[in-house]
């Protein structure tokens, strides 16, 4: 246990769902204010600090640490780990105030949230919940039996209160649906969401993401603008006699707003736009929207990590639910199990004709539907990162005797009317890039010179702190106008007559004005500053970042860990062929190549056109829209030296 002083600073950690709470968290920051007064350690936290973190999605601000909108199973969080990390590594800190156990965790096992309390209290550090302080551990002396069992009691009742909690919601989502009201969620596209009374009346429509909790009223789906059922209503039109990909081509040509106009969405944990275009899932899933018939359908799909909607009521997971690697996945429920009610309104489409069209679109989608394609790492790692230089394409992962190759992708879309039959062996490719990076980036020496250049972009970055001075003068500055506005206020009571009212009244509002415009101008000054952080920080940050690449390279045979290698490098493979004759068939192969990592420009012009085989054709057939792929690698030419990019002479070596 390492010495601390026995009143030094203090840090504050709670989570929060982003639930509805009887508590906020800000709310849980006054209490740690009066325990740290209490106790005579430091603490800077403040409630309006922790709300302007939740606003900008910040985890640390200072002695605060936030997780919001997280689960507490994750043990694993931004601001759990960042609090380890700081109250471990700083020696002036004494005490860590927790408001409650279930504000640390909601564990799967009871275990694994003793854990993390131990290694704080073996550190050192004081816990300090709401009902108890948990003082450090020494070291070789046993633990009280009692206090053991009360936290084993502690965070199962935390862990099994999400089991409840999801037993609840199911129950209610299913009584919602049956009456047929709204479950939760968007309201699909052609639809808004309306406050309703029980009988169904509606009162008025709630703006997007409002929410009213009102004794007697529920949220129901009525139709929406007539703008938006004008487009229903033609693509169901349109769905007749044309496929869903061409219907969404169409209405992408004419520059018709799509669902998710405007929004932003995350895909693989990168946060972005949405492109604008419709697809064919957006046009099949708006065609079989039981809502058109005015029935609400419920259970369609199942998710959770607790308990899932059957139609017998609420039941656990079994191993169709769970991922190879044990994680909860969604699934699909038969038809059968779906829960169906009338809407609170009328059909908006002739329900056989409707019908007729559902059954078209069940013929064209055949045995795939509902199929999702795999997205198994151990398949694939060089998927979309191994390039032909001759033509610019992608190299398509290809099964083949047992194992799989890569192939241009332009000669499989053109069906060999394009490029040539240039391909390589996958798992051959995958060690000679793997190799690179051993070689490149994984060697002894680049430790040492990588910390020494994120040292100094760190110092260069972070060594200006006049973001966090102006934070800081702005703060003590609003910390002033609040005292003088509640001296002006105690004034404004104590008046004698009409005349001093006034004159305290304008000093009050002036205050008043002023204290809204320092709220501002310090909420634009700390998204300017962004999180403190420090030089150390980032230097460990990046140091951490390269071991765990090195643990990603140790095995070659684990070709998920080795593409999620190539991703975190962004390494990418770019490859010429020639023709060889070993005997009387002439064949394609690897003449050379470059390798490339991170923000590294690609050697030659990618291709950026269109991939799918109806738009190739189409190209194809207009004279001068395709060039040929004997004018693309003209200059690229292996037996021409000057077709070299290294600028040297190629002497035909084999990668």
């Amino acid at each position: 246990m390492s010495k601390r002083p026995a009143a030094g600073r203090a840090l504050f950690y709670t989570r929060d769902s982003g639930g509805k709470h009887e508590t906020t968290p800000g709310e849980y920051v006054l209490w740690g204010r009066r325990t740290a007064a209490r106790l005579g350690v430091a603490f800077d936290g403040t409630p309006e600090r922790i709300e302007a973190m939740i606003r900008s999605g910040r985890a640390r601000d200072g002695d605060l640490f936030l997780d919001y909108g997280v689960t507490g199973n994750k043990l694993s969080r931004a601001g759990l780990d960042a609090l380890m990390r700081t109250a471990l590594a700083d020696p002036g800190v004494s005490h860590v105030l927790i408001p409650r156990r279930d504000r640390f965790a909601r564990p799967d096992d009871p275990i694994d949230a003793l854990k993390l309390e131990n290694l704080l209290r073996e550190g050192g550090l004081t816990l300090v919940f709401d009902d108890r302080v948990c003082a450090p551990l020494e070291r070789g002396r046993r633990r009280d039996v009692g206090e053991l069992i009360v936290a084993m009691l502690d965070y199962n009742y935390a862990g099994e209160f999400r089991r409840e909690l999801a037993q609840k919601m199911v129950y209610a989502q299913t009584a919602l649906a049956k009456a047929g009201f709204s479950v939760g969620g968007r309201a699909p596209y052609g639809f808004r969401r309306w406050l309703a009374k029980d009988d169904g009346e509606p009162v008025r429509e709630l703006v997007e993401g409002e929410h009213v909790r009102m004794a007697g009223h529920h949220v129901v789906w009525l139709p929406g603008p007539e703008r938006e059922l004008a487009v229903v209503r033609r693509i169901l039109a349109m769905l007749e006699t044309t496929p869903a990909s061409r219907v969404a081509a169409r209405l992408t040509a004419e520059g018709v707003p799509t669902p998710d106009a405007g929004r932003m969405r995350t895909d693989l944990g990168v946060r972005h736009a949405t492109s604008g275009a419709w697809s064919q899932p957006t046009i099949t899933n708006i065609a079989r929207n039981p809502l058109l018939r005015a029935v609400v359908s419920y259970g369609r799909r199942s998710m959770g990590d607790q308990l899932r909607y059957s139609a017998e009521g609420p039941r656990v997971l079994v191993d169709a639910d769970l991922r190879p690697d044990g994680k909860p996945k969604v699934v699909a429920n038969p038809d059968s199990a779906r829960l169906e009610a009338p809407a609170r309104f009328d059909p908006l489409v002739d329900p056989e004709r409707h019908a007729r069209l559902l059954r078209t679109l069940d013929e064209r989608a055949g045995t795939q539907r509902g199929k999702p394609r795999s997205w198994d790492p151990d398949r694939n790692p060089l998927g979309g990162r191994v390039f032909d230089m001759g033509c610019g394409w992608p190299l398509y992962r290809q099964p083949y005797n047992g194992s799989f190759r890569y192939l241009c992708g332009l000669y499989q879309q053109s069906h060999g009317a394009e490029c040539r039959h240039n391909l390589v062996a996958g798992p051959a490719a995958t060690r000679f890039l793997l190799g690179c990076i051993r070689q490149r980036v994984l060697k002894p020496s680049f430790r040492s010179k990588l910390e020494e250049k994120v040292r100094a972009i760190a110092v260069r970055d972070l060594g200006d702190t006049s973001d966090g001075r102006g934070v800081e003068a702005k703060r003590s500055a609003l910390v002033e106008v609040l005292g003088r506005k509640e001296r002006a206020a105690r004034n404004l009571a104590l008046a004698e007559d009409e005349a001093q009212y006034r004159a305290v009244s304008n000093v009050f509002e002036q205050l008043r004005r002023e204290e809204q415009a320092l709220e501002g101008e310090l909420r634009e000054a700390e998204r300017a500053a962004g999180p403190a952080t420090d030089v150390d920080t980032e230097v460990g940050a990046a140091l951490r970042t390269l071991d765990e690449l090195e643990g990603l390279a140790a095995d070659p045979e684990h070709l998920g860990a080795v593409g999620e290698l190539f991703r975190r490098l962004n390494a990418r493979l770019f490859l010429k062929f020639r023709e060889v004759r070993p005997k009387k068939r002439t064949i394609n192969r690897v003449a050379g190549g470059v390798v490339t990592f991170g923000a590294t420009s690609p050697p030659v012009r990618l291709y950026e056109g269109p991939t799918g085989r109806r738009a190739l054709n189409a190209k194809a057939a207009t004279a001068g829209q395709l060039p040929s792929v004997a004018a693309m690698s003209s200059d690229l030419n292996p037996d021409t030296p000057n077709g070299d990019l290294s600028g040297k002479i190629n002497r035909g070596e084999r990668i």
